[in-house]
């Protein structure tokens, strides 16, 4: 899924998400926002107080983190996924939105980390960010495809 380079750059960067990760985050919301004005219209009001009260931001981070982790090891993170999937269907996330964040993300980390954010490490986090949307973006395709047979199937009864 991602090169044995990006493995090693994202796990020896692990430490550096979990000190930074709720501002990287913060940093994303106020960029992705302030472009995408649209972005925030469409989030659910749930979600909106969630990041509001600084809790999304804090929740993300802490699932970035996880990523960090664990990407050798995806397997581990399979309920999270689960869930996160479930929780980006109800919100009607959709697969054009994941390179809209991953933009955003990638630009807030190379805005907190600055100089720390060498090339290298950006190239291995892009890498690793659009791996990860990939299985969302599957996972949740799926779930969208369930949900629409099971509407079939009711309005077929």
């Amino acid at each position: 899924m991602v090169s044995q380079k990006t493995i090693e750059i994202v796990k020896k960067t692990a430490p550096v998400l979990k000190e930074k990760g709720t501002e990287i985050t913060i940093r994303m919301y106020e960029l992705m926002f302030s472009d995408r004005p649209e972005y925030k219209l469409g989030f659910e009001t749930s979600f909106m107080q969630h990041l509001d009260g600084g809790s999304q931001p804090g929740q993300l981070a802490a699932s970035v983190y996880a990523y960090a982790t664990h990407i050798d090891k995806l397997d581990e993170l399979a309920a999270a996924v689960e869930h996160i999937a479930h929780r980006h269907t109800n919100s009607r996330v959709i697969a054009e939105q994941y390179p809209v964040v991953g933009k955003f993300l990638l630009a807030a980390m190379k805005d907190v980390l600055q100089d720390a954010a060498t090339p290298e490490i950006m190239a291995a986090w892009e890498e690793a960010y659009y791996a990860l949307a990939e299985v969302f973006i599957n996972r949740e395709q799926a779930i969208y495809q369930e949900d629409d047979q099971k509407l079939r199937e009711k309005l077929e009864h």
